[in-house]
């Protein structure tokens, strides 16, 4: 019976009178490194530790709302309370759609609000007839003004919240600027860059043209998993050179010469390619290697709160592969699309939104607008004065800012993901020279006084604009992948970068 040559069959792997290799599930090469993974603090399983959601304060489960308080307080309030019901993971959408209706808030402008899915409120414009993410109006009149009623729209299944996804508060993302990340952390991804650093590339091949001739893909696996982890990979260079440092010697590029380092997150896939590849060539103890680099990875990140969310849901998809190397055999015949599901099935249900990047781009944008929107909140004046602007509105100002300096053809099909009102403020931002929301925009790469923070040095000043820088760059990053994956400005987007400038002055 004949049989097809495969293509290792001339090459010799180790003397003629040892070992052919590593037996499966052991690290492909000797180090004095390859000790197990260390625990993040005292007492916690160093391998393989299921994601355990943290658990909401016992008393009193859900605090009640000031006697005083709005509408919209009180609905999130009513909200909160009926998911925390025990029979609410139970019930079936009808039965949630049911127990949420009175919850519906209506304004004069016909508009429908409903605190829902992902702890965000949804905006229901009589325009489409379609249910939007959308951050609830800021001003107290407007608030106030917000009464139920009947009869009110269908609420989508889409936007019914399952339980799970009010487990995990997520917080506002935050790119990796203000603060350098910690020594410990260096440490730790020191120790795992140096054992991956060591891998024969013959067991190892890696074909990126991002990384120099002859780095092995564990390499790879180490810098991609960082990236992936990272809630915005934007980088501040003054700050964590030592950080991109790792892995400076290894990359064909350097990283850029912006005021920010803007580097694209890789999807899902492109990780987890370099482990199937290794299944396919028959080398399960070279992908089990992989698996391993990728988890000490992430376990090294998830002590600093810009890689924690996404460094526990990479976690709780990869250490049971730790346990179980042969769970994902099933799919590896059917292509990397298939082991891509499988990840996403071993998710842990509280972090699934941090797989929207990867799932779906549209909700990952709107996800985005809606955390930028929020982010911008404090700067945005007192809710009481006559100058104060809607955050969502600022939100909008500066996204047409980015795409009006970069690809303003792309108003229309981004657009089409948010609300009715936002999607015409949008493209009247791009398209009137003389539209009021262009005082707000950047001039020669500084904020407008309208908009910026105050210039002192105080630590809410400075959060206040890490959290828009952060929110800006993740806005940008979600529209340019929305767009089919275009590839970013080499120096970044205006927005992001004039918060920087702003930044360096507090």
């Amino acid at each position: 019976m004949s049989t097809t040559p495969h293509y290792d069959d001339d090459v010799v792997w180790g003397p003629h009178d040892g070992p052919q290799g590593p037996p499966p599930g052991r690290p492909g090469w000797p180090s004095p490194l390859g000790q197990p993974t260390w625990p993040s603090a005292p007492g916690q399983t160093a391998w393989s530790r299921p994601y355990v959601p943290p658990q909401a304060p016992a008393e009193p489960a859900v605090p009640e709302p000031p006697a005083d308080a709005d509408p919209f307080t009180r609905a999130e309030h009513a909200v909160r309370a009926t998911i925390a019901a025990p029979w609410w993971r139970a019930a079936t959408p009808v039965q949630r759609q049911q127990a949420l209706l009175p919850r519906l808030l209506s304004l004069p402008d016909h508009s429908w609000w409903l605190y829902g899915a992902w702890a965000r409120w949804y905006r229901w414009h009589p325009a489409d007839g379609r249910w939007f993410p959308a951050p609830p109006p800021r001003s107290a009149a407007t608030r106030e003004a917000a009464r139920p009623g009947q009869p009110a729209p269908m609420i989508a299944a889409e936007i019914l919240p399952t339980g799970p996804d009010f487990a995990q508060d997520y917080g506002l993302p935050l790119s990796v600027t203000g603060s350098p990340v910690s020594g410990a952390l260096l440490f730790r991804l020191r120790s795992v860059v140096a054992e991956a650093a060591q891998a024969p590339p013959a067991d190892y091949p890696l074909g990126w043209s991002h990384f120099l001739h002859g780095t092995p893909s564990t390499v790879a696996a180490t810098w991609s998993s960082m990236l992936w982890c990272a809630s915005v990979p934007v980088f501040d260079p003054d700050l964590d050179l030592s950080l991109l440092g790792l892995w400076e010697a290894h990359l064909a590029q350097p990283l850029g010469t912006g005021r920010l380092r803007w580097l694209p997150p890789p999807p899902l896939h492109t990780i987890l390619s370099l482990y199937a590849e290794r299944l396919r060539a028959g080398r399960p103890d070279a992908a089990n290697q992989l698996v391993r680099c990728m988890v000490m990875t992430a376990q090294a990140l998830r002590d600093d709160p810009r890689f924690r969310i996404r460094a526990a849901a990479l976690l709780s998809m990869i250490e049971p592969l730790q346990a179980n190397p042969a769970l994902d055999h099933r799919a590896l015949p059917y292509g990397d699309q298939a082991v891509e599901r499988e990840w996403h099935r071993r998710c842990a249900a509280p972090l699934a939104a941090s797989l929207f990047a990867d799932s779906a781009p549209g909700e990952c944008f709107q996800l985005a607008f809606y955390d930028f929107a929020t982010a911008l909140t404090p700067l945005c004046g007192d809710t009481g004065e006559p100058a104060h602007l809607e955050p969502r509105h600022a939100a909008t100002a500066l996204l047409a800012a980015d795409m009006a300096g970069y690809r303003p053809d792309l108003a229309t099909p981004v657009g089409g993901w948010l609300d009715p009102e936002l999607r015409a403020l949008l493209s009247a931002v791009i398209d009137d020279p003389a539209h009021e929301l262009r005082r707000l925009w950047p001039a020669q790469g500084r904020l407008p006084d309208a908009l910026g923070p105050d210039g002192t040095d105080s630590t809410d000043g400075t959060a206040a604009t890490i959290e828009a820088l952060s929110g800006a760059a993740a806005t940008a990053i979600a529209w340019t992948r929305l767009a089919g994956g275009i590839p970013l400005p080499p120096d970044g987007f205006t927005v992001a970068n004039a918060f920087a400038a702003h930044l360096d002055g507090l």
